[in-house]
């Protein structure tokens, strides 16, 4: 009965990752951009206006990350973004663990790869360069 279960959730959980694609083109573009060795997991939407401070990052996410896992990050701004979408990974002590964006060039990467060392909730931190307006998409993927 218990490997009929487990069997059930898998099929499951497998036919959901299937379905799981956006239609949306935008989304599915930045999807395109992971490569094809990346697998679809999620992704973010992200709408913000001007900030008011730029002490803080703006749009927050909790994720569950797996230990030996590599994961692809992929972000996207629409044309018409002031500023470039970029993301920080934060752990569970609230320790920076990767950046998209290089606070001393000023570079934005479109994308990052992460090996998680480290089994846990990890928060997604995204936001526009110079707290400037924008829409964008941040695609999490898994690399085969």
């Amino acid at each position: 009965m218990k490997r009929y279960l487990i069997t059930i959730s898998l099929l499951l959980s497998f036919g959901l990752l299937l379905t799981g694609q956006s239609s949306d083109p935008f989304v599915s573009k930045c999807v395109m951009n992971a490569g094809n060795d990346a697998k679809y997991l999620k992704d973010f939407r992200i709408q913000l206006g001007k900030a008011t401070a730029q002490n803080e990052l703006r749009y927050k996410a909790n994720m569950s990350l797996w230990k030996n896992t590599k994961y692809r990050f992929t972000m996207c701004s629409t044309d018409d973004s002031k500023g470039q979408l970029f993301l920080s990974i934060k752990d569970d002590a609230n320790k920076v663990v990767l950046s998209s964006y290089d606070k001393n060039s000023g570079k934005t990467y479109p994308f990052v790869d992460f090996v998680c060392n480290k089994s846990g909730i990890y928060q997604l931190n995204f936001d526009f360069t110079d707290g400037q307006q924008g829409s964008g998409v941040g695609v999490v993927s898994m690399v085969k």
